[in-house]
């Protein structure tokens, strides 16, 4: 028995992730942020008179997780595809665009509400601009990836 050649437009037809990887890493990072976000500890607990302001801020901060979570996922899968077009091109644009999510990755991940609670830096003024922040933030790393997908 001989071999025989594969067809020719899947010769030239190049292997990677998938696009469908986008909506995997929203999904899992929602729910991990989801799963995180018991563990996030507030800055003070509530009072006898505070019990309405620690549930709005308890609120706030799981949101506040689940988007950290869901932009630390993206930026992780971003720069692993960075890294896989680096390895097979060797573009030192490819290595530029690397070294900057790393440094985002890094600041995401110091900046962990989870990570920030335990070390005790938190500010006590929340508010809707942290959600509004991670929202546009998410938005970005989301199309940035499903633009190095193609």
């Amino acid at each position: 028995m001989t071999e025989r050649p594969p067809p020719p437009e899947a010769a030239g037809k190049k292997r990677g992730p998938s696009k469908v990887l986008v909506p995997v890493v929203l999904i899992v990072g929602a729910l991990l942020g989801f799963a995180l976000s018991a563990y996030v500890p507030l800055p003070y607990e509530a009072g006898p008179f505070g019990f309405q302001f620690y549930f709005q801020l308890r609120n706030l901060m799981v949101v506040h997780t689940i988007l950290s979570t869901v932009s630390i996922a993206l930026l992780v899968t971003i720069v692993a595809v960075y890294a896989q077009i680096y390895a097979q091109t060797k573009a030192r644009f490819s290595l530029g665009i690397l070294v900057v999510m790393f440094a985002l990755l890094f600041q995401s991940v110091f900046q962990y509400p989870l990570l920030l609670g335990y070390v005790g830096t938190f500010s006590e003024v929340f508010g809707p601009y942290f959600s509004a922040a991670d929202i546009f933030t998410v938005v970005a790393y989301t199309i940035l990836l499903y633009l190095s997908l193609e």
